[in-house]
C-alpha cells in the first residue's frame, strides 16, 4: 500500500477509479442537477450550492461538471461528489486536473 499525498489545490480532483463509469463527460451545469458535496451531509441541488457559496451569475454560467454515467463526479474547480472520494478501500486513484 502506497500512501498518497493529497493536494488542497482546487484544480485537482482525486477520485476512486473503480467507482467511475467511462467515458467521463465534461459539460455545463443545468437546472435540476444535484450532487453529494464532499464533506457535507446529503444531496444538494447545484443551484442551492451556488447560492450558499455566493456564486455570481458569471460564476454560475462558467461552472463545469465532470460526469460519470448520469452522476456528477466533480463541480470542476470546486468540490467532488462524496460518492467518488478515495478511501481506505480505494485501489486505484483517478486524478482529474483542470488546466
Amino acid at each position: 500500500n502506497k500512501a498518497i499525498k493529497i493536494s488542497k489545490n482546487p484544480s485537482l480532483a482525486y477520485l476512486d477509479y473503480d467507482k467511475l463509469t467511462f467515458p467521463l463527460k465534461l459539460r455545463k451545469w443545468k437546472k435540476g442537477d444535484w450532487f453529494f458535496p464532499f464533506g457535507m451531509k446529503g444531496k444538494v441541488k447545484l443551484s442551492d450550492y451556488f447560492v450558499n457559496h455566493k456564486f455570481s451569475l458569471a460564476d454560475k454560467e462558467n461552472a463545469w461538471i465532470l460526469e460519470s454515467g448520469n452522476d456528477i463526479v466533480w463541480l470542476v474547480g470546486q468540490r467532488i461528489d462524496d460518492r467518488f472520494k478515495i478511501g481506505q478501500k480505494t485501489k486505484k486513484v483517478y486524478l482529474a486536473h483542470l488546466k
